[in-house]
């Protein structure tokens, strides 16, 4: 067994440590599960062996530690930022209407990554583009940015996103008079 085996096998308790006291498990949001948690410690703890410089005098412990808890601080903070929020359809309204873009009728707050997981598994076609479209305006990417994913015009992500908007607005409408629940 080599150096570097020898120390993450020694120091794999680091992991465990580091999740118990500074990172908080939550089993609801995919990704900040425990065992994705440690698995994620353990890369951090491969690469703390990576680059320990022990000519330093620091003691491997301690630089593994500090290793580990900054890698798996930032991997949480890029977690939540991809989780969807909670949107208020009234602040959809004065969002879209600035825009231009078509509203909703309802006062009621939903979560829309559920609406926008509906739209994807029922929608084809350009109303189907627009939900991913959506998806991507949610985490911060703008149409242009889009676009160039997609490799088409500006205006056509445009195009895609008020079909969607009009197709989820149409269901979501049915739901409030007593259709079935998307």
């Amino acid at each position: 067994m080599n150096r570097r085996d020898q120390l993450i096998e020694e120091h794999l308790n680091c992991v465990h440590w580091v999740i118990g006291c500074f990172i908080r498990v939550n089993s609801g949001v995919c990704g900040l599960e425990y065992d994705d948690l440690y698995q994620e410690g353990c890369i951090a703890l491969w690469r703390a062996t990576e680059t320990f410089d022990d000519q330093q005098g620091a003691q491997f412990h301690s630089y593994a530690i500090s290793v580990i808890r900054n890698h798996l601080v930032d991997y949480c903070r890029k977690i939540q930022s991809r989780t969807v929020p909670v949107v208020s359809l009234e602040d959809w309204n004065a969002e879209a209407s600035q825009r231009g873009a078509a509203t909703w009728d309802s006062d009621s707050s939903l979560y829309v990554e559920q609406v926008l997981e509906y739209g994807k598994r029922t929608y084809s076609g350009v109303a189907k583009l627009g939900v991913e479209a959506l998806e991507l305006k949610i985490v911060g990417y703008n149409g242009t940015d889009i676009a160039k994913l997609y490799g088409v015009q500006p205006n056509h992500v445009g195009a895609w996103i008020s079909r969607a908007t009009q197709k989820l607005k149409k269901d979501l409408s049915l739901v409030e008079n007593g259709g079935t629940n998307p």
